[in-house]
């Protein structure tokens, strides 16, 4: 079988078995191994958690220390799409040509963004508690957008159009943020494709790089190829009719004396300010996609930017074509074109909104205790969207877990005020009254919500407790009957409560 055949098929079975991961995950509930993803260096050493993402960023490092970047080629999961694009655009005859820019420093800027969020972890939490949690993910709400056509579009346009534009693996090349942290590892490896016969210099290696690295040359100078962009697919190894490359392990002294190779490139197709308006339009797409669709869009949005660039330079050399003219023989640029502003226009007028993001940013650390990190962020969101009464929700029960009653209850009666007739609000807003001390208005509280709602039991099971914490259990009891059908379980649940021992009564009525 064909190497390029094989190369896919692996690349199929890989995305098949998260697609079973996935689906055991959220339909079936098995939650013991979570996310496989090169993000686990955050989760290692931001947070000192081995989950199963870290484990799997400690795997491709030690593979790629030894076997190179052979995880790029065989085993990342948007490679399949990348290939799949390329095998597409073969079916119709079209080869996008593969463009050589320095706008692949937008992967610097993403691994320099994954240190900083490592520090700010260390800042937030302090030094990572190295600790075993294979189950822990990393997914978050936060980071995902509302709808998953929208995931569906910008993985297909990012594969489709930013391949057709920048050439094929445009990806890996420009965007990647673990590209230059393989890269690194990459040159100590052993394992690569090596010059085992007479080469003849027919540049079929060359022209089947999907990288676009030029292998006849480094073959011919290194008899090794030492670009730490070879991410070991083996198209070449398969191009060539004289069978002079192989992908072997040799202790060649040019691996390991030869300085340290890093992935920009050392020739370009575009001048200085074409340079620059490409850098400028993946960072400036890519921050404002992380903006309005979370993190997880990032490194596609970068994509977009550059895409936006691309078209722009062509526009501009064809500036001395007449306007109609250019219209006509650049007609799939146009289109091209439109389709990314419309996508981007639709993916911004659905995404999820910058207060919601804020609030689900701010339960994050609910979950994990931090009530002033939360406070912090409800609080700024309030700022902003004074009008967003689930804010103002989180935000007072915030304060309540926090014991700041006082600002806990100044909230609760703003969210009264606006909307008077919610049983809930007036039971929690009885609930922070009885955490403060003050019964006689948390049942006040607490008979206002029964009022507004019958059904409601836990405002009956409140009032029964704080009857029980003053010793008046007969009056207790009419209020627990509405929360125990049962006789039996009301008489236990009063023996449990009512005793000398205080401090389980706090306990119970927190």
């Amino acid at each position: 079988m064909n190497i390029n055949k094989k190369r896919l098929l692996v690349l199929s079975f890989i995305n098949l078995l998260i697609i079973v991961h996935i689906t055991l995950w959220y339909k079936f509930g098995c939650q013991k191994v979570g996310t496989f993803s090169l993000n686990g260096v955050v989760s290692l050493f931001g947070m000192g958690l081995l989950n199963s993402a870290a484990a799997f960023f400690i795997f491709v490092v030690l593979m790629t220390a030894f076997f190179g970047r052979l995880f790029c080629g065989w085993g990342c999961h948007f490679a399949f799409f990348q290939e799949c694009a390329l095998k597409i655009f073969g079916k119709f005859g079209i080869n996008p040509k593969i463009i050589h820019s320095n706008a692949n420093i937008i992967q610097y800027v993403f691994l320099l963004k994954t240190l900083t969020a490592i520090y700010e972890f260390w800042l937030i939490y302090g030094p990572p508690q190295f600790h075993i949690g294979l189950g822990d993910t990393q997914v978050m709400t936060v980071d995902l957008p509302r709808s998953p056509i929208i995931i569906i579009l910008f993985v297909l346009f990012d594969a489709f159009l930013f391949i057709y534009l920048m050439g094929s693996r445009a990806f890996c090349r420009y965007v990647c943020p673990w590209a230059p942290m393989l890269a690194i590892f990459d040159n100590f490896s052993f394992w690569r494709i090596r010059k085992v016969n007479e080469c003849k210099g027919c540049m079929s290696c060359t022209n089947s790089c999907t990288m676009g690295i030029r292998v006849h040359e480094e073959i011919a100078q290194y008899s090794v190829v030492v670009n730490t962009n070879c991410i070991r697919c083996l198209a070449c190894t398969n191009a060539c009719p004289n069978g002079t490359l192989s992908y072997r392990w040799s202790l060649n002294v040019i691996s390991v004396t030869r300085r340290i190779q890093w992935l920009i490139p050392q020739q370009r197709d575009y001048n200085w300010y074409y340079e620059i308006m490409l850098i400028f339009c993946g960072l400036i797409v890519a921050y404002y996609t992380q903006r309005w669709l979370g993190s997880f869009q990032t490194f596609l949005g970068a994509a977009w930017g550059l895409c936006f660039g691309m078209l722009i330079i062509k526009f501009l050399d064809s500036s001395r074509v007449p306007l109609l003219e250019t219209i006509q023989h650049k007609r799939r640029f146009l289109v091209a074109g439109l389709i990314t502003l419309s996508t981007l226009a639709w993916c911004w007028t659905t995404s999820t909104s910058y207060d919601i993001r804020l609030l689900l940013r701010g339960n994050r650390y609910m979950d994990l205790l931090e009530y002033e990190r939360a406070i912090s962020i409800y609080n700024q969101a309030i700022n902003e969207f004074p009008s967003n009464n689930e804010v103002r929700a989180a935000l007072a029960l915030a304060y309540k877990m926090n014991g700041d009653y006082n600002r806990a209850i100044t909230e609760y009666k703003t969210l009264i005020s606006n909307n008077p007739d919610n049983a809930a609000l007036h039971n929690n807003l009885g609930t922070v009254y009885y955490r403060n001390g003050n019964y006689a208005q948390a049942i006040v509280e607490y008979k206002k919500s029964i009022q507004l709602d019958g059904h409601l039991t836990a405002a009956y099971g409140n009032i029964g407790l704080i009857f029980l914490k003053q010793g008046n259990v007969e009056e207790a009891i009419p209020f627990l009957r509405k929360v125990f059908p049962r006789e039996e379980e009301m008489l236990k649940y009063i023996l449990t409560l009512y005793n000398p021992n205080q401090e389980k009564m706090d306990r119970k009525g927190g």
